[in-house]
C-alpha cells in the first residue's frame, strides 16, 4: 500500500539506486522537493503499475518543506516545469534495464527522462506525476546498492552542496556505516562531484586544492546545516593521513537521532522492518 503524504513523519524515507544520486542532488530545489514527495508515496520494495499517478498538494508541500503556503504555490509552479525537463544521465555500465532496438557502445551515456508527465492544476493547488518507465528500476524493486534518505531532512536542505553532502552521508549509513567512516579526500570529492574535467582530456581538476579552503568553504559550512536540519547529529571529522604535509584522508564520525531515524539502514538481504 502506498503512503499518503498526510501520514508523513520524521521517519518517512525515500530510497533510490546509488547510480542516480548525482542527478537527484543536482536538481533545482523545487523540482527536488516535488520529486522526493512523490517518491515518498511509493513502495520501493515493489514495482510500479503503468501510468500510476502520484499527487502532491500545495498544503502537503508547505507542511513537509516547512515553507509558507504562498511559497509552496510558487515553487510548485516553477518546479513542475523543471522536473518535467530533468533527466538522469547513465553510463551504459550503470544501465539496469536494456532498451529495445538500441545498440549501445561501451562509452555510451544515456539521458533518461524522470517523468512521463507532470500536471500542475493551479486552481486546485496540486501536481500529478507519472514516473517514466526508464526510471522505475532506480526507484522501485530495490534490493541492493541503494541510498535511503529521510524525506523531511532531504527537502529542508535548500542548497545543492548541503543536499549532495547529506545524500552522500546517507549512502554511507545505508551501507551500514552508522557511526562513521574513513575516506580519501580525492574519493570524497569524487562522490560530491567537486571536480571539473580538463578540456580535451579525461583528467579531473579538483575544486578546493587547499584543504583549509575545502574545510572553510565546504565542509564546515555544510556540516552546520546538516546537524541543524537533519537527523545526523554530532557530525565531525579529523585528518588521519597526510601526504607531503597535505591532508589526504579524513575520518568522519556522527550519531543518528533515533527519534527521527529509527533502525532503517541496510542489512545484507534487504530491508529491515
Amino acid at each position: 500500500m502506498n503512503l499518503t503524504l498526510a501520514r508523513v513523519s520524521r521517519k518517512t524515507k525515500i530510497r533510490h539506486r546509488n547510480e542516480i544520486n548525482n542527478t537527484f542532488s543536482s536538481l533545482p530545489l523545487a523540482a527536488r522537493r516535488i520529486l522526493f514527495m512523490a517518491m515518498a508515496q511509493l513502495d520501493s520494495k515493489n514495482g510500479l503499475t503503468e501510468g500510476q499517478i502520484f499527487r502532491v498538494s500545495a498544503a502537503e508541500y508547505s507542511n513537509i518543506a516547512g515553507v509558507d503556503i504562498s511559497v509552496a504555490y510558487k515553487q510548485m509552479k516553477d518546479g513542475v516545469n523543471e522536473l518535467q525537463a530533468s533527466v538522469i544521465k547513465i553510463n551504459k555500465s550503470q544501465l539496469l534495464k536494456d532498451i529495445p532496438n538500441l545498440e549501445l557502445k561501451k562509452d555510451s551515456l544515456l539521458s533518461l527522462n524522470l517523468t512521463d508527465y507532470c500536471v500542475y492544476t493551479e486552481s486546485e493547488g496540486y501536481i500529478n506525476i507519472v514516473f517514466s518507465r526508464s526510471i522505475e528500476p532506480y526507484i522501485s524493486k530495490l534490493k541492493d546498492s541503494y541510498t535511503t534518505q529521510v524525506l523531511i531532512s532531504s527537502v529542508r536542505l535548500t542548497d545543492s552542496n548541503s543536499s549532495t553532502f547529506y545524500q552522500f552521508l546517507r549512502k554511507k549509513i545505508s551501507e551500514g556505516k552508522v557511526k562513521g567512516f574513513d575516506i580519501e579526500i580525492s574519493e570524497l570529492k569524487n562522490e560530491l562531484g567537486l571536480y571539473a574535467i580538463e578540456e580535451g582530456t579525461k583528467d579531473k581538476i579538483y575544486y578546493y586544492p587547499q584543504f583549509k579552503d575545502f574545510n572553510k568553504d565546504f565542509l564546515s559550512k555544510n556540516i552546520k546545516k546538516i546537524v541543524s536540519l537533519t537527523e545526523i547529529k554530532g557530525l565531525k571529522f579529523e585528518i588521519i593521513e597526510k601526504q607531503a604535509r597535505k591532508a589526504s584522508k579524513l575520518r568522519f564520525s556522527y550519531t543518528i537521532d533515533k527519534e527521527s531515524e529509527g533502525q532503517d539502514y541496510r542489512v545484507p538481504h534487504g530491508f529491515r522492518s
